[in-house]
């Protein structure tokens, strides 16, 4: 972007007027970052939902996972300007698929980079954002602007050139406990990762045989009831339902 590009934002005041909010310019949010043709404005998707939150308190934001496992994330987002609206009523919608990269440290939050990317173009749709489309950077390629909270993970030291010492090495940790339908579900969920809740196998009703992760990338929805409906004594079914819509959410 030219350093002395005007924004239509600042010379026409029906864009301005756009989901305009008192007291709230969204202009002073966002932020310049570097692009292939040189500079550009992006607004974050955090100051987006709370500009949406500001003109519609009423409103929601739908996020629907059409596939999740451990390769590829792909969520959808849907902007609706009342919780109570009909579920094809929505005023904007956006789309975005992230992959799996071990060692890198967005790629290891692939779930969470594709919720926020689809929320951003949602809400873009929806004009929250479109006003700077002469100028915003919607899709910038420094993935740290995803503003999903992202841990970093400690660098893994290389190998060492010292001389060796007679000093032994740290104990390894604490093997986890083997999961079990019998555990409680407290305990259940508390030792469950990514790869052990998609592993988990459905004992019961019309999935049965299939894994959870398997339902999770054919009918995603369907984990819910197996959280809030079934009353079976398998808390490792319900625990891993409730750890894969956890992760979806985050």
């Amino acid at each position: 972007m030219n350093a002395t590009h005007t924004p239509m934002y600042d010379q026409n005041p029906a864009v301005a007027e756009l989901n305009h909010v008192d007291g709230f310019d969204p202009k002073r949010y966002m932020r310049t970052t570097s692009t292939e043709d040189g500079q550009g404005l992006y607004l974050d998707v955090k100051y987006r939902k709370l500009w949406f939150r500001l003109k519609y308190p009423l409103g929601k934001i739908k996020k629907i996972f059409h596939a999740l496992n451990a390769e590829i994330a792909i969520c959808e987002a849907r902007v609706y300007l009342n919780k109570d609206d009909p579920e094809d009523q929505y005023v904007g919608s956006g789309t975005a698929q992230r992959f799996f990269k071990a060692g890198d440290k967005f790629g290891e939050s692939y779930v969470e980079s594709a919720e926020t990317a689809a929320v951003g173009r949602a809400l873009a749709e929806a004009g929250f954002g479109s006003q700077f489309s002469d100028c915003d950077v919607t899709e910038p390629a420094d993935q740290s602007l995803a503003d999903a909270p992202i841990d970093v993970p400690a660098p893994v030291a290389g190998p060492s050139h010292a001389a060796a010492s007679d000093t032994p090495s740290t104990a390894p940790a604490a093997p986890q406990p083997e999961l079990t339908p019998a555990m409680s579900f407290e305990q259940a969920y508390a030792a469950m990762t990514l790869d052990k809740a998609k592993a988990v196998q459905i004992d019961c009703g019309c999935y049965r045989g299939q894994t959870l992760g398997q339902l999770a990338l054919t009918k995603p929805a369907s984990l819910r009831w197996y959280v809030d409906s079934y009353k079976g004594n398998n808390n490792l079914l319900r625990a891993a339902a409730k750890y894969l819509l956890d992760r979806a959410a985050a």
